[in-house]
């Protein structure tokens, strides 16, 4: 039996050097998109659609009236935060949306991306966030448990139990009489 040869592909976004030691990568990991059929990373091709979702998002919502400067300026901004401050692109976008919903008006030029990044209520709302699909992802492992060890009980099902409160307390009348 023959091996058959890998084709090798090069990730065509800009940035994947800073996410990936080398560019060159197996055809068939590889994310096809653009509108040449390029090929990428999968994290890189992520990486890519979430920040022009995000400048997507500030011209719409933030400022119609940004010149291509800015725009330049924002997409510079946040490929600083991802790629050199080390934070989440998911983090970014969802920081925008915080921003966009919660606080309306607060945020209005490029630079301000780098300082909602940093804002309390961000990281705390992002923070539960990021625990609340911990906790999803924990409830799926134990139904799929569950499920494939057939009938026994694991997890926790609260459906099944009947809580009764029965309140024991005398009235101070029948503590005097002893009954």
């Amino acid at each position: 039996m023959a091996k058959q040869k890998v084709k090798m592909v090069q990730c065509r976004y800009p940035k994947c050097m800073k996410l990936h030691e080398s560019t060159e990568l197996p055809k068939d990991e590889a994310v096809q998109g653009g509108k040449q059929k390029y090929y990428y990373h999968p994290d890189c091709y992520h990486t890519m659609q979430t920040i022009n979702q995000i400048k997507d998002q500030f011209y719409r919502e933030i400022n119609p009236n940004m010149t291509g400067k800015q725009i330049g300026q924002l997409v510079s901004i946040v490929n600083n935060i991802v790629f050199t401050k080390g934070n989440d692109v998911d983090f970014v976008k969802f920081a925008l949306e915080y921003f966009i919903k919660y606080k309306p008006g607060a945020l209005k030029y490029p630079g301000g991306m780098a300082y909602i990044v940093q804002d309390r209520d961000v990281l705390s709302a992002w923070e539960k966030l990021q625990a609340q699909k911990i906790r999803e992802e924990l409830r799926k492992e134990m139904d799929k448990i569950n499920d494939d060890d057939k009938g026994e009980i694991i997890g926790f099902d609260s459906s099944n139990k009947k809580i009764e409160y029965k309140d024991n307390r005398k009235n101070k009348f029948s503590n005097v009489l002893g009954v």
